[in-house]
C-alpha cells in the first residue's frame, strides 16, 4: 500500500494581544478571560522571527567541508496549531510517531545491551537514547511549538519514559512537569504552557478525571510531598498562569506507578484540558503554592486512566466467573490458553466466534511431525543457555547469539528466531523459549462497527513482548510439488498465506536512522512452505484487524532443528499497547 502524501504545512498561530495592563504587575488571579476559540486567529505570520534560518557553520578537515550541528537544536521556532487533518494526514503523522518510537526503543535496547556486557553499569538508557536522537535531529516538531493536540498521538497512548514524551513532541521538558513556550516566541512577550505531567505528587493536587487541580512546580525537596518553601510565579508556573489568561488548552499526561514496566512508571496521554482558574496562596503545608484548575474539553475519546480502570474491573469480574453484560462467552479457548479469551458484542447478535473450534497451536501433518523428531538433536545446554548452545548459535547477527532480553522481550526482529527445542536439555523456563511459555497477556475478541470482529488487550503490553501464535489447519505446499501450483490466496478468504505478510520485523529494533551502516547480517531463510486454513479451526490471532500502521507484527520462530519450511507464526508487540486498545497487524492487503 502506497504511503499517503505528506500533509501541507500547518497554519501558524497568532495569539491576540490583551488590553494593556495598567502597571507591570501580573493580571489578577483568577483571570476573568473567557476561554474559547475566538481568542485564536489562524494566520501566517513570522511572529517576529527571521524568515529563514541562518546558514550553518562549516569547517574543513583534510580538505573536506563538514557542517556543524548543535545537538539537533532548531535555529528558528514558531507556534503552530495543526487542525483540519484528513484521514491521509492522520495516517501520515501516526506513521511518523510510530517510526520515532521504534527508533527510541531500538537505541534504548542497544545501550542496555552494551552496558550489560561490560563491568561498567550505567543507568538511564532512555535519556541516552533521547539524547542520541536529539543530536541526530530525530526529535519530532523541533522547529515548531505546537499548541493543542499533537498529530499522530491518540488519547490513551502510553509511554514508559518521559524522555520518549519529548521525542514525539508531546511534552517539551525531560524532567520538569510543565512544558511551555518561552516568552521570546510569543508575540505578546508572555510564556504560555502547552503540556503538564501530573503524577499526584503534591499535597494540594486533586484529580477526579475530567477536573484536575494541579499544583505548580518548586518549593519542595525531591521525593517529598510537603512544601518547605513558597512557590514562585515564574517559569512553568507563570506559563500556566498565562495559559489561563489567554484560554489556551493544555495537554495532560498522567504518570502512574506500574511494577510491570521497565521504568516502574507509565505515562498516559489523557487529552486536552482548559486552565479555568489560577490562584496563589497558602497550601496544606502552610507554604504559598500556585494552584491551577483544569477542566477536560468535551468531544474527546475516553480518558486513558478511566479505560485502564474499566479493564481492571472487567478482569476481576471475569475471574469471579461472573459474565459482564454483552459478553457472549467468557472463554472461547475452553482452557487451552493460560488465560480466558472472552467474546464481547454490544453491536448486534452475531456469535460467530463461538462456532469455530479453538486450537492453541498449529498441527503439522503426521508425516512431517515424524521427520521433525528424527532431525532434532537438541543443544544439550544446562539450566540457562549459554555460548555452547547450538540453538542460539544459529541466531547469527544477534549480540551474543541471544535474541531475547532478560525480560523476555524481542531484542531485534529477524527473518526467523531459533529457540531451543523439545529435545534440548534446558527447562521450559529457559530464556530462549519465550514463545513456548504461552500467552502472558489477557486478550478478548470484540465486535465493532469499524473492523467487524477484532482483538483488544485487557493488559498493558510492553514493546517487543510476545502476544500469541497464529494458528489454523496447516496446508502443506509440498503436496503441490510437481503438480499444478496452489491457487492464489485472495483477500478476505479463510486461508492465511504467511508469505503475504510484509516484513514488518525489519522495523523492530531497527536503529538505521542513527547507525545506517551497521545493519545485522541474518542467515538465509527460504520462508514458510505452508498455509493456514482458519475456516473451521482457529485461535484469537485470526481476529486481529489489518492496519498499515500496525502495533503488532509477525515473527517466524523455529524450535530446535525443526524443518525451516514450517516455522511458527508468532505475533509480537511493536509498541506500547495500553489496555482496551485494538491489536492491528499488516496483512499485506492490496
Amino acid at each position: 500500500m502506497a504511503s499517503p502524501p505528506p500533509p501541507p504545512p500547518p497554519p501558524r498561530l497568532l495569539i491576540p494581544k490583551p488590553e494593556p495592563e495598567t502597571d507591570a504587575a501580573l493580571p489578577p488571579l483568577p483571570v476573568p478571560y473567557p476561554p474559547g476559540p475566538e481568542l485564536f486567529h489562524l494566520l501566517r505570520r513570522e511572529l517576529g522571527l527571521p524568515r529563514s534560518p541562518p546558514p550553518p557553520k562549516t569547517h574543513s578537515i583534510d580538505g573536506k567541508t563538514t557542517t556543524t550541528k548543535k545537538r539537533g537544536r532548531p535555529t528558528q521556532q514558531e507556534m503552530v496549531r495543526i487542525t483540519n487533518l484528513s484521514i491521509g494526514d492522520h495516517l501520515h503523522y501516526r506513521a511518523q510517531v510510530r517510526r520515532a518510537r521504534l527508533t527510541f526503543e531500538a537505541l534504548r535496547g542497544i545501550y542496555q545491551r552494551q552496558d550489560s556486557s561490560t563491568t561498567r553499569v550505567r543507568n538511564r538508557f532512555d535519556l541516552r537514547a533521547s539524547s542520541t536522537m536529539l543530536s541526530n535531529a530525530l526529535w519530532m516538531h523541533r522547529d515548531v511549538r505546537i499548541v493543542g493536540a499533537i498529530p499522530g498521538i491518540l488519547v490513551g497512548d502510553a509511554f514508559f519514559y518521559r524522555a520518549e514524551l519529548c521525542v514525539v513532541g508531546l511534552h517539551t521538558a525531560p524532567q520538569a512537569g510543565i512544558g511551555y513556550i518561552p516568552a521570546s516566541i510569543v508575540s505578546e512577550g508572555h510564556p504560555v504552557a502547552t503540556s503538564i505531567v501530573s503524577s499526584g505528587g503534591y499535597l494540594d493536587d486533586e484529580d477526579s478525571g475530567d477536573v484536575l487541580v494541579y499544583t505548580g512546580s518548586g518549593g519542595r525537596p525531591r521525593n517529598r510531598v510537603d512544601h518547605s518553601t513558597d512557590q514562585t510565579l515564574e517559569r512553568g508556573n507563570l506559563a500556566l498562569h498565562y495559559s489561563c489568561h489567554y484560554g489556551i488548552e493544555v495537554r495532560v499526561i498522567r504518570g502512574h506507578a506500574c511494577d510491570t514496566t521497565p521504568s516502574r512508571k507509565v505515562y498516559v496521554y489523557d487529552g486536552l484540558y482548559r486552565v479555568v482558574t489560577s490562584t496563589y496562596g497558602p497550601g496544606k503545608s502552610g507554604r504559598d503554592v500556585c494552584k491551577f484548575k483544569l477542566v477536560r474539553l468535551p468531544g474527546q475519546d475516553d480518558l486513558g486512566s478511566k479505560t485502564w480502570l474499566a479493564a481492571r474491573e472487567l478482569k476481576e469480574t471475569m475471574d469471579a466467573k461472573i459474565r459482564p453484560p454483552k459478553y457472549v462467552s467468557l472463554d472461547i479457548a475452553k482452557g487451552k490458553e493460560h488465560f480466558r479469551v472472552p467474546v464481547f458484542n454490544k453491536i448486534d447478535d452475531d456469535r460467530t466466534p463461538l462456532f469455530y473450534e479453538y486450537i492453541a497451536r498449529p498441527e503439522f501433518p503426521r508425516q512431517q511431525q515424524q521427520q521433525l523428531v528424527k532431525r532434532q538433536r537438541g543443544c544439550h545446554c544446562a539450566d540457562v543457555c549459554g555460548s555452547r548452545c547450538s540453538c542460539e548459535r544459529k541466531n547469527r547477527g544477534a549480540p551474543g547469539g541471544t535474541v531475547y532480553n532478560l525480560d523476555g522481550t524481542l531484542f531485534r526482529g529477524r527473518p526467523v528466531v531459533y529457540e531451543c527445542g523439545p529435545l534440548c536439555g534446558c527447562p521450559m523456563s529457559c530464556p530462549n523459549r519465550v514463545t513456548q511459555q504461552g500467552m502472558k497477556h489477557r486478550l478478548e475478541v470484540f465486535r465493532s462497527n469499524e473492523t467487524g470482529w477484532g482483538v483488544r488487550t485487557l493488559d498493558l503490553i510492553q514493546p517487543g513482548a510476545f502476544v500469541c501464535e497464529y494458528t489454523g489447519d496447516v496446508i502443506s505446499l509440498d503436496s503441490y510439488s510437481g503438480k499444478a501450483p496452489p491457487p492464489p490466496v485472495e483477500d478476505g478468504s479463510s486461508v492465511i498465506d504467511p508469505r503475504k505478510f510484509p516484513e514488518r520485523w525489519r522495523e523492530w529494533g531497527d536503529a538505521s536512522a542513527v547507525y545506517p551502516d551497521k545493519g545485522p547480517l541474518f542467515p538465509p531463510f527460504a520462508g514458510a512452505r505452508y498455509r493456514l486454513d482458519v475456516s473451521k479451526r482457529r485461535n484469537v490471532a485470526c481476529y486481529i484487524s489489518h492496519s498499515c500502521t500496525p502495533n503488532v507484527f509477525l515473527q517466524f520462530v523455529l524450535r530446535g532443528n525443526e524443518d525451516e519450511s514450517y516455522p511458527h507464526m508468532m505475533v509480537f508487540a511493536m509498541e506500547t499497547i495500553p489496555p482496551m486498545r485494538d491489536l492491528s497487524i499488516d496483512y499485506g492487503l492490496d
